[in-house]
């Protein structure tokens, strides 16, 4: 008689943590569960990029600009032939003269960009091309990339003489124009 009470006390304690571990394991999923759910689901935050193209001359006025997958474009469009006989070494274009248009770009042509300012070695360049002399006149192509926390400006400066454009840059500002000519 006296095996009978302990193998009872030991039943008990078996049930008694039988009924707790299935209520412990229930209570660890329901906690863990929805954070590896979340991790899952949600996707990874792309890194911000934005990037500005600005080249200017006294008949031209072309900015490109990517911010947040958008695409803007502000360009001088000389429909009244103001600029025709222009001689003047000031712009012939005003603000009020430049037009606008704006267009979404796809998470693909983003990538796209990005792997081209990675492939064209665009990172590594120089921040001036040109090798313009104090005082010399010269028309300025200036591109900034903001891409998570690298940024790069690079500007270079043409003139009758001056060095060619870097290639890496020549590459940026023609996939540039491509998506201009594409989107609008």
């Amino acid at each position: 008689m006296s095996s009978r009470p302990s193998s009872e006390k030991a039943s008990k304690i078996e049930c008694s943590l039988f009924r707790i571990e299935p209520i412990v394991i229930l209570l660890i999923g329901v906690l863990l569960l929805p954070g590896c759910l979340q991790q899952r689901v949600s996707p990874e935050s792309p890194q911000p990029f934005s990037l500005s193209y600005l080249f200017t001359a006294e008949t031209t006025y072309e900015k490109i600009e990517i911010n947040r997958s958008r695409l803007i474009y502000t360009f001088f469009e000389d429909v009244d032939n103001k600029c025709t006989q222009w001689i003047g070494q000031s712009p012939c274009w005003t603000e009020a003269d430049l037009k606008t248009k704006e267009t979404g770009l796809s998470e693909t042509e983003i990538s796209d960009l990005i792997a081209l300012l990675n492939q064209t070695g665009f990172w590594k360049l120089e921040a001036t091309y040109g090798d313009a002399s104090a005082g010399q006149r010269y028309y300025p192509y200036r591109l900034l990339v903001v891409l998570g926390e690298n940024k790069k400006e690079v500007s270079y400066q043409s003139y009758p003489g001056a060095s060619p454009m870097p290639e890496a840059l020549k590459v940026i500002v023609d996939k540039l124009y491509e998506l201009v000519r594409t989107k609008f």
